[in-house]
């Protein structure tokens, strides 16, 4: 620690560890939200089409709920569309 060529060098070292392991951790959410988009879209249309057949006056006010959801839901996919293609990246 008395030089500071290898104070800086041990920082760097352990600032691109941290580094790899938040790459780890973001590769981990980017599929969590990939999945829980497209889950979320199958088990919406399920209940909205249930509940049309059901409860059309219900069904008709979750489905224009739904479509604001899905709309971000969309903006979501796009960018996570991007960031897969971006030269780099380890996600999957």
């Amino acid at each position: 620690w008395a030089k500071p060529a290898h104070r800086e060098a041990t920082t760097k070292y352990f600032k691109l560890l941290r580094a790899r392991e938040e790459i780890d951790r973001l590769n981990i959410e980017f599929r969590r939200l990939r999945t829980v988009i497209h889950d979320e879209e199958l088990q919406v249309a399920g209940i909205i089409h249930d509940l049309l057949i059901s409860d059309p006056l219900l069904g008709s006010k979750l489905k224009r709920q739904w479509r604001s959801r899905a709309v971000i839901n969309a903006v979501h996919s796009y960018r996570l569309d991007q960031i897969a293609g971006l030269t780099g990246f380890s996600g999957v």
